[in-house]
């Protein structure tokens, strides 16, 4: 959904998404698994990193990083992301890839 959206209006459907995702899981509607919970910590990530929080994902299954890398990166040079953020995604999706590959630095 968050792909087709230009820049500027991202923000706002993510933390529309987080809410109604959050009311889907507490009513029974959505079931709980990876998948929900990764789009939970994405969003969560992006909130908080727009207004200056740093608390990076590090959870979220491999295949989705990719897509949420591109997110960030979109949202960076849109200025709606700090440069900071956007080098602090990339060293937590380095990270994890290594750990995942069994060759932790």
């Amino acid at each position: 959904m968050i792909d087709g959206l230009p820049p500027e209006a991202v923000l706002k459907a993510v933390a529309l998404e987080r809410f109604m995702l959050e009311e889907d899981l507490a009513k029974g509607r959505t079931p709980p698994g990876d998948e929900t919970g990764s789009i939970l910590i994405f969003c969560r990530f992006l909130e908080g990193a727009a207004h200056g929080e740093l608390v990076l994902p590090r959870t979220v299954p491999m295949e989705h990083w990719t897509f949420y890398g591109k997110t960030v990166e979109r949202l960076a040079a849109a200025g709606k992301l700090t440069r900071r953020v956007k080098e602090a995604f990339e060293a937590a999706s380095h990270d994890v890839f290594f750990r995942i590959m069994g060759r932790c630095p």
